[in-house]
């Protein structure tokens, strides 16, 4: 894919901050620190613990097969922990950071009493999918797992929070037609696995994907628009809202920058010292944007 200098990249992330509300989605997507180029983080231990996990897994799946060790898993699980150990992690305190840590560890020993998953070999993809929507419209994904089933290909998404997926979610919709285009075939069935609760996977009901594209290909539109308006105000009609408040507190100057992170993720990681931040479940948990707002 060529590069292109106006493109706007729709992932499930991006997607879900600007369906919370416009100002979040240019505070984690579009805006840059203009001294390092770099995007803005929040550290919050429920994200820095879902992070935690997911890159644990994927450096541990990317072993060859006879690597795929307990203790190689528990080795990679202290290092990548320690990157993010402290207030780099958003934590308040010892005691909260050591609560959060063995929630990890009961995760990853969850998936390893699952041999399928150090028994086997994904599908080799490329580790960062595209897909080019047209109007400098860019769809963009990281699977956490595909593999071969019968004539078709299975997606499992490792979930770390605390809540189910809701039903009109558009992570594992956008996976689908990301792994139906590099992989040519319409067959793709997909399971989310609940590491903190569940021992196996739940599976997933996928929507037409036909009619998934059509919807994301609008609501890429819309924020095409808003972008070349650069119409992000809050979706309060006030400075802030729950959504965007502490972005905004770190845009203004208020946060403490905790770490540097300019290879992987390309952002800096800020905490907010003298407020309280948001958890991510509320943020989770909390009603979509409805889709007749004019933004």
């Amino acid at each position: 894919m060529a590069f292109n200098q106006n493109a706007i990249y729709i992932s499930p992330s991006s997607l879900g901050d600007f369906e919370k509300c416009p100002q979040l989605y240019y505070l984690r997507n579009v805006y840059r620190n203009p001294k390092t180029g770099l995007k803005i983080q929040l550290a919050n231990p429920d994200l820095v613990l879902g992070q935690n996990i997911h890159d644990i897994l994927d450096q541990f799946l990317k072993l060859p097969v006879e690597q795929r060790t307990k203790q190689e898993l528990e080795r990679i699980f202290e290092t990548i922990w320690n990157l993010t150990s402290g207030e780099k992690g958003g934590f308040l305190s010892k005691e909260q950071e050591e609560s959060y840590k063995n929630r990890g560890r009961v995760m990853i020993e969850r998936f390893f009493q699952n041999k399928h998953f150090w028994e086997k070999e994904p599908v080799k993809i490329p580790g960062f999918l595209k897909r080019d929507l047209g109007g400098d419209l860019i769809l963009v994904g990281k699977l956490d797992w595909i593999e071969k089933e019968g004539d078709g290909y299975k997606i499992v998404d490792f979930k770390t929070g605390k809540n189910e997926e809701r039903e009109n979610s558009w992570q594992m919709p956008i996976y689908a037609l990301l792994a139906s285009y590099v992989l040519k075939t319409t067959k793709i069935t997909a399971c989310w696995w609940y590491l903190d609760k569940d021992e196996d996977l739940t599976a997933c009901v996928l929507p037409d994907l036909e009619k998934s594209l059509a919807a994301i290909k609008q609501k890429g539109e819309i924020i095409k628009i808003v972008r070349q308006t650069n119409s992000f105000r809050c979706q309060s009609g006030k400075e802030s809202c729950w959504a965007c408040r502490d972005y905004l507190a770190i845009y203004q100057g208020k946060g403490k920058l905790v770490s540097v992170d300019p290879i992987n993720r390309k952002q800096e990681i800020y905490i907010l010292v003298n407020s309280k931040q948001i958890p991510m479940t509320e943020i989770q948990n909390s009603k979509p944007i409805p889709d007749d707002l004019p933004f």
